[in-house]
């Protein structure tokens, strides 16, 4: 039996979430027939139109990315992880029964990758640039870390908003802050966080601002096209613990496979070595 999915975005042309699905697929003995779906320079592309057409046409299951995380969340008939409908986004998908279940994996590969670099530590106080639907993902996700606090940055002040109303309603410690109050905040925290675009290839730049960049603990940036973003070289000039945008795209990764499949992966080193070899 082969098992069909793909990566539905838009501009995900170098996406290498097909390469790793298909090398996952080979070590655990499975057939995968994964693509892209890339809505970039087509016309009136509707991503809740085209989850329908692969539910119909034969497929297992999708993953979702930029910026389609948020529009498709109302079609999920049944979270696969209970609790991952909080998070208000959802980037993978299977079809089975008759329904279409979701999950958040940037949630649960946030965790994963966070922990794999810092332990047991705490993420403490920290500044988020962008709250859309990977940022709304690492936010619960700093949430379940006990994170102290969260200060939220973005340029549509209601989506910032939003999230923060959500995080409180579970319990959270959050607020949105403004342009003219992000270089204070960061001299605050202790973590700083991008989950905006700003960094990759086609979107050059830095969502912080530079000279505000020390004295903090750790780094995060979602941004792994290229790795070594200007985001990330600023904070390990400046001596931070740095997490790059890889640990959440293998760990979100290797968690999608294992809600399509049901086999779990080891992360293990060798895995690990290779799939970091993909990437530039």
């Amino acid at each position: 039996m082969v098992l069909r999915m793909s990566l539905m975005g838009s501009g995900i042309s170098q996406s290498r979430m097909p390469r790793l699905q298909h090398y996952l697929g080979s070590l655990a003995g499975l057939e995968i027939d994964y693509g892209l779906i890339d809505g970039e320079g087509i016309a009136g592309f509707d991503p809740c139109e085209r989850v329908g057409q692969t539910r119909t046409g034969g497929f297992h299951g999708l993953n979702i990315t930029h910026p389609y995380k948020q529009r498709i969340h109302p079609l999920i008939d049944r979270p696969a992880i209970n609790g991952h409908e909080r998070i208000g986004s959802y980037n993978t998908l299977k079809f089975e029964a008759g329904e279409i279940t979701g999950a958040n994996t940037d949630f649960s590969g946030f965790i994963r990758g966070y922990r794999y670099h810092r332990g047991g530590r705490g993420p403490g106080h920290v500044v988020i640039c962008g709250a859309g639907g990977v940022g709304r993902a690492v936010t619960f996700a700093l949430l379940a870390l006990e994170c102290a606090h969260i200060s939220i940055f973005d340029l549509s002040e209601s989506q910032a908003g939003s999230l923060a109303s959500a995080l409180k309603k579970e319990g959270g410690s959050a607020s949105v802050i403004t342009s003219e109050q992000l270089p204070a905040t960061m001299c605050e925290a202790d973590g700083l966080v991008n989950c905006t675009s700003l960094g990759m290839y086609k979107h050059a730049g830095n969502a912080f601002p530079a000279d505000a960049i020390g004295g903090q603990v750790w780094a995060f940036d979602a941004v792994y096209t290229p790795l070594n973003t200007d985001f990330l070289k600023l904070c390990r000039k400046a001596g931070l613990q740095c997490i790059s945008g890889f640990d959440l795209w293998i760990f979100q990764g290797l968690d999608a496979f294992q809600i399509f499949t049901g086999i779990e992966v080891e992360a293990d080193k060798a895995l690990m070595e290779t799939a970091l070899s993909w990437l530039d």
